[in-house]
């Protein structure tokens, strides 16, 4: 998931006249162009970011494959566009409705409402805010939080928070080793009791009563739906669509050949136990928390509360 990003780095890193702590510690304002690809931006932000940056600084932005590396604290104007791929040795912050090809930082990105990243953002902790879409790769180190309406292909980060995550549910258990196979037939439903042990393959669809915990894996040829506060302390594969409910907690893979729905409040993954969604569409709820990586293939939206609610 981090390929683009340690690439991008390890270049930055052998280049022999980038010495960051060096660089740091020059007094001077200056965007210094060595070459045609490669610019180095001194200017400090610090006190007022709403001035911005010099019209040279600004114009290297616009420079196609070239790469720009912010030596302070970062700041890209609201509305701006960047063709550069970027690099700050502290944070930085994307203004509303700006719109960049890639970065890194050292430190924290921050994107503003309805941002734009064409290829792929990469950081110790990032923060994605409403109706931002990034159309490759985000990944983190160690976080990333998500906003309303905001969208991804793929997302991989030791946790990676949709909205609000207080109310989330707890993280799933581990399963025995050694498990029971059940195999049930097309229409076939669960049995009264919500404590469930094996593992399940269903030869069409299933659904799971509210408050049940399976101590298992399930694969479904047919549409899986999982009912309020269900637990499954394992994987869920399904040939068609997955549906979680509001409060459930997956140890996971949580894998389906179609879409994936997640309802408010749930939980993939565990931190201790990072894991892996793999779908075509995601829809997924505020209050959520994901332990590991996102792929799809059509693309991942956060939905609100609300919309998730009256869905």
């Amino acid at each position: 998931m981090r390929y683009f990003a340690d690439s991008f780095r390890m270049t930055i890193a052998n280049m022999p006249a980038i010495n960051l702590q060096k660089l740091r510690d020059l007094h001077t304002d200056r965007t210094v162009s060595i070459g045609d690809k490669l610019h180095v931006v001194h200017q400090r932000l610090d006190e007022d970011a709403a001035t911005g940056y010099s019209p040279s600084t600004l114009r290297v932005l616009q420079k196609k494959n070239g790469i720009v590396i912010f030596v302070h604290d970062a700041f890209l104007p609201p509305d701006s566009h960047s063709q550069a791929d970027l690099f700050a040795a502290s944070d930085l912050l994307v203004g509303d409705g700006a719109s960049l090809r890639a970065c890194s930082a050292q430190g924290a990105i921050t994107l503003g409402a309805d941002t734009v990243v064409h290829r792929w953002i990469d950081a110790p902790c990032i923060h994605v805010g409403s109706n931002a879409s990034i159309d490759g790769r985000i990944t983190a180190l160690k976080e990333i939080n998500f906003c309303s309406g905001s969208h991804f292909i793929r997302a991989g980060a030791p946790t990676m928070r949709f909205g609000d995550s207080n109310a989330t549910a707890a993280a799933a258990p581990q399963a025995s080793s050694l498990r029971v196979r059940h195999v049930l037939d097309e229409g076939e439903r669960q049995s009264a009791a919500l404590s469930q042990h094996g593992d399940y393959v269903v030869r069409g669809a299933y659904q799971l009563h509210p408050g049940t915990t399976v101590y298992g894996n399930i694969k479904t040829y047919g549409d899986l739906h999982l009912g309020e506060r269900t637990c499954v302390a394992g994987s869920l594969v399904s040939n068609k669509d997955i549906v979680l409910a509001k409060g459930c907690s997956v140890l996971g893979p949580v894998i389906s050949q179609n879409d994936i729905v997640v309802g408010p409040d749930c939980r993939i993954g565990t931190p201790d136990a990072a894991t892996t969604m793999i779908c075509r569409r995601l829809s997924i709820a505020a209050g959520c928390v994901v332990h590991g990586v996102i792929t799809t293939q059509d693309g991942a939206v956060m939905a609100s509360r609300e919309a998730a609610d009256a869905s």
